[in-house]
């Protein structure tokens, strides 16, 4: 256990984004759910902390439209599903239907929210809706110009969520290298001299995380990564300081 702790800490110090999870690529095919149990409550967000806001009876058909968390081995709480509920969208706990296709073939939308040491949730977060539609779509910016040049830096801004305290920028290179770049603020700096060694067209993405501990790996991510825009890089022979 420790050695894994131990490298998931190293792979954050070196700035790699690999644990922040993603939005997922549009499914074309709809995908349906049955009810399997009388009475299965339904939530305004994936997770038992979340509000009941209805219920439905069995053999009930719904229309699924994402889900939060994983199928390993046993349902233990952490699989939720999206759904049509009357006019809005809301979730329900997996193992109260089936669906047409396998749970972890179903697109992620969402996730746990996080907990402190006592397993509460922080008052921080408002649970009358999910989470992450409090979260606005935009604006995303960042300074004119790229990295040709001389520029060695350049700032992006994102939306803030309600909660969250640290965001994390992910940067993907042509070839899907990645490096973090972490504020806690709406606004972080990304450092060329951070960056692989790949010219092109560099992918930024950001997600909100919500933490009480310095350390890097205890950061609980409330919101999947969202595209906030592109950065030139030059060639490595090009950077130059002038």
């Amino acid at each position: 256990m420790k050695k894994v702790l131990f490298l998931i800490f190293l792979l954050a110090t070196l700035g790699i984004g690999v644990l922040a999870q993603e939005s997922p690529e549009p499914v074309s095919e709809t995908i349906y759910g049955l009810i399997t149990v009388d009475l299965a409550d339904v939530r305004t967000g994936p997770d038992f902390a979340y509000p009941t806001i209805g219920q439905l009876p069995l053999n009930a058909s719904v229309v699924v439209y994402g889900r939060s968390g994983d199928f390993f081995s046993r349902w233990d709480g952490r699989q939720w599903l999206q759904i049509d509920f009357g006019n809005r969208r809301a979730w329900i706990y997996a193992r109260l239907l089936r669906t047409s296709i396998a749970f972890n073939s179903i697109p992620p939308l969402g996730r746990l929210l996080p907990r402190d040491a006592n397993g509460r949730v922080p008052d921080v977060f408002d649970l009358a809706t999910e989470i992450c539609e409090q979260w606005p779509q935009g604006p995303y910016g960042q300074s004119a110009g790229d990295f040709f040049g001389g520029r060695q830096e350049i700032t992006v801004t994102y939306p803030g969520l309600q909660g969250a305290n640290v965001y994390s920028v992910i940067v993907i290179s042509p070839t899907g290298v990645r490096r973090a770049f972490d504020s806690d603020t709406t606004e972080a700096t990304i450092l060329l001299e951070d960056l692989p060694r790949e010219e092109g067209t560099y992918t930024w993405r950001v997600a909100p995380y919500w933490t009480n501990s310095p350390v890097r790996y205890r950061w609980q991510q409330v919101c999947l990564l969202r595209t906030g825009g592109t950065i030139e890089v030059p060639p490595y022979a090009d950077r130059t300081n002038e």
